[in-house]
């Protein structure tokens, strides 16, 4: 739900806000501050289900305010009474004499702060309205309990994983020798919307040969011919993500990306084992590095292997080897996607999202990936989609 107009807010969404503020609150209570302002966006939507440009969100022990102005008028109607956030409309450009006036009714002394996401501009604003000795700056309150998903959270993100699978189904039975990257981009991009999605959760990969060696590949105008095929996408649902990548041979898999995917796949599947409660972050990622670099492509696998996400497609924690310290717990949903990348002859990506339980982890995404699955017969050799 966003700035369309709707009859009510959902009561499981209802519920579940209400939760999340009451964690927030008892966070408040534990750092000795009456309020919290909330500007990050995605924070407000994860909160109240709302998201919006130039919002803020004021939190209060015994209640919450959507701060915004007259353009939402109408699409935050729903909200009102709905006990995860009153409309409060302000002046655009001038919320904070809006925030300032609540903090004033409502006797806020001590102000949170995101100091994460406060610029130094804003900060400043912050300051000369609402005066520097009620601000509190604080940090992590909210992404910190974004990293345990709730129930309703991981239905929307499944929900996500199998619309873009569907979606990926129905796109490689399109797809066609000569098609380039961008076209099959479009139909991939197509099919994810017409499923019901909001559409991808990010811009997909779609790298042909020489071009899946690089992992971050931005799709072109390259033809898609016998040989590597890597495709990294996913949808978003109700705000929630997904994000997996699967890697293909178009007639037959190169030799040596066919050496190479055995090596990948055991590479994530011991990794997906070895998740569970307890279990620190950099030490997933080491199971699957080692295995890499045991087969001799350690310098090939450049990047950690995997992270959270939620509302945003990368949230923490991350699977690297700075993450001594960060252990999982049951709800986070992890990305596990190693790679090994040649450049000038192409690369081996796979990718599949991971629920952490109580006793072990579960994996959310059902998409084949054994090496008989993912090498594929396109429908013919025509150089563009009919």
């Amino acid at each position: 739900m966003s700035d369309r107009e709707s009859a009510h807010v959902p009561k499981e969404i209802i519920s579940a806000c209400k939760n999340r503020q009451q964690r927030v609150r008892e966070l408040m209570e534990n750092h000795h501050i009456d309020g919290l302002l909330v500007g990050f966006d995605r924070e407000i939507q994860y909160l109240t289900n709302f998201i919006g440009d130039d919002c803020f969100l004021l939190i209060r022990p015994e209640g919450a305010e959507i701060i915004t102005d007259t353009r939402y008028e109408q699409a935050l109607k729903p909200w009102a009474g709905s006990g995860i956030g009153e409309p409060f409309m302000g002046t655009r450009h001038r919320l904070m004499d809006s925030v300032r006036e609540l903090c004033d009714t409502h006797g806020i002394t001590r102000l949170g702060i995101q100091a994460e996401h406060v610029s130094l501009a804003m900060g400043k604003i912050l300051s000369d309205t609402l005066g520097r000795d009620r601000l509190v700056e604080t940090t992590g309150l909210i992404s910190r309990l974004r990293m345990r998903k709730d129930s309703l959270e991981i239905t929307l993100i499944e929900k996500a994983l199998r619309i873009q699978e569907e979606a990926l189904r129905r796109t490689l039975g399109r797809l066609e020798l000569g098609m380039t990257e961008n076209e099959l981009y479009a139909v991939l991009e197509y099919e994810i919307k017409c499923l019901g999605a909001m559409g991808s959760s990010f811009n997909p990969i779609i790298a042909w040969g020489p071009g899946s060696s690089v992992p971050h590949y931005e799709s072109a105008d390259v033809p898609i011919q016998e040989g590597v095929l890597l495709i990294d996408w996913g949808a978003r649902t109700d705000w929630y993500c997904g994000d997996l990548t699967r890697t293909y041979g178009i007639i037959s898999m190169p030799p040596k990306i066919q050496e190479i995917y055995p090596i990948v796949l055991e590479a994530q599947l011991a990794a997906i084992e070895a998740c569970g409660p307890g279990k620190v972050c950099a030490d997933i990622d080491s199971v699957a590095r080692k295995i890499i670099t045991d087969a001799g492509y350690g310098p090939q696998f450049n990047h950690g292997l995997g992270h959270s996400m939620g509302i945003e497609v990368h949230e923490s924690p991350y699977f690297n080897d700075l993450q001594t310290d960060v252990e999982l717990e049951p709800g986070m949903v992890m990305t596990v996607e190693p790679g090994i990348y040649l450049p000038g002859v192409g690369g081996v990506r796979i990718e599949d999202d991971v629920l952490i339980t109580e006793d072990g982890c579960r994996v959310l995404s059902d998409f084949p990936k054994d090496m008989d699955s993912v090498v594929i017969e396109p429908a013919g050799s025509t150089s563009a989609i009919a």
